[in-house]
């Protein structure tokens, strides 16, 4: 292993560890105070199916290095489908027809997770027999794997359509908090934690692309434009997820200076 693989696993080692964290803030909120309010559920649920995204796109990207996306994306799935369901359980707002509704829908998505999962071991099968996640005859380099993946035209689709799903999920909710002059309800560690998942995403997909470049296989130049759209809508993500903390940290600040002064009217 030559030191850009190095480098390509500890990146993508780390955004793995961000990428599965990134429920948890808001998670750790509402267990906390019991209470989903100023939440724009459509912000949730884009970003919910945007994990899936990933996942599809970690699995039929035929890039060595894409089981760091996949895995990581599946344990989030996982944690942030527990997210989801607080989110309306502790709406008062919500009757328990449309919280059947919401559950049965997280529900069916984590069974579509688990049956990519499925896939995910025949990979890994091929891993362990052929050293590689997606084998290429030596002389003809050409893909002679089990799985079917995505050749360079639908790597370039999901490459660009998978990232907007996460980078633009929470737009809503920004929106929302524009217009109501409120940013309460979204917990300000959980854009905090997409900007560090930025981070190391962005040097994952730039030093994937220079492998791409070296190797020069079939299979992994027919990855290079998906991780090009990938990296520029991570650098995307990162601009609109600074905004979003920068927004809320400053109104939670601001609220909280308000509160000590009311009570020290009162007193």
């Amino acid at each position: 292993m030559n030191t850009l693989e190095i480098f390509i696993q500890i990146f993508g080692a780390l955004g793995s560890i961000v990428t599965i964290m990134l429920g948890v803030p808001q998670l750790i909120r509402l267990l906390k105070t019991k209470k989903a309010e100023n939440i724009n559920y459509y912000s949730f649920w884009i970003f919910h199916v945007g994990i899936i995204v990933w996942i599809i796109y970690g699995v039929f990207t035929p890039n060595e290095n894409g089981w760091y996306i996949f895995l990581a994306n599946l344990f989030c799935s996982f944690i942030y489908a527990f997210t989801m369901f607080y989110l309306y359980y502790y709406n008062k707002n919500i009757s328990k027809k449309q919280l059947g509704y919401a559950v049965l829908a997280i529900v069916l998505s984590e069974l579509l997770v688990i049956s990519l999962f499925g896939v995910f071991l025949v990979l890994v099968h091929q891993k362990i027999n052929l050293q590689m996640f997606y084998p290429v005859e030596p002389k003809t380099n050409v893909y002679i794997g089990k799985i079917a993946v995505f050749d360079k035209t639908k790597s370039l689709i999901i490459g660009l359509i998978t990232p907007a799903c996460t980078t633009l999920a929470f737009t809503p909710q920004l929106i929302k908090g524009f217009k109501t002059k409120n940013f309460k309800g979204l917990s300000p560690w959980m854009p905090f934690l997409f900007i560090i998942n930025n981070t190391w995403w962005i040097l994952f997909f730039s030093l994937s692309i220079v492998r791409a470049k070296q190797i020069g296989t079939e299979s992994e130049l027919a990855t290079l434009n998906a991780l090009i759209g990938a990296l520029i809508w991570q650098i995307v993500s990162t601009i609109v997820y600074t905004a979003q903390f920068s927004l809320i940290l400053s109104y939670e600040i601001k609220t909280k200076k308000q509160n000590i002064q009311n009570q020290v009217i009162t007193s």
